[in-house]
């Protein structure tokens, strides 16, 4: 009998040891790049402009002020890659280039 509760209490001892702890999770980058809008005034772009991106449905951005040291403002997540960027403003393309954007890359397009 106390082979068996030894055996049973020494079962329970090792099962409770291997029991999970705690866990560490490694996450590699995200598969995206930003995108940011400039110009040396903002008041040009009032309402801001369209963006197509490899000629999907568009969506708007604002157009943030250049300053002297630094460009604070709003930034556009999309996919990393080959892109086709095109950026209209009332009927009327400011720019349109074919760019290449690695991950987690912030590019700035200096509008006209």
């Amino acid at each position: 009998m106390k082979a068996k509760l030894l055996f049973l209490f020494f079962s329970v001892v090792m099962l409770t040891a291997c029991a999970v702890g705690r866990t560490t999770e490694s996450r590699g980058l995200e598969n995206e790049a930003y995108l940011q809008f400039t110009r040396g005034t903002t008041d040009a772009y009032n309402g801001g402009v369209y963006v197509y991106v490899d000629h999907n449905k568009p969506f708007k951005a604002k157009v943030n002020k250049v300053k002297a040291t630094k460009v604070k403002g709003d930034t556009y997540v999309i996919k990393s890659g080959k892109r086709h960027l095109k950026v209209v403003y009332k009927d009327r393309t400011l720019y349109e280039k074919d760019i290449i954007l690695s991950t987690q890359e912030t590019k700035r397009i200096e509008l006209p």
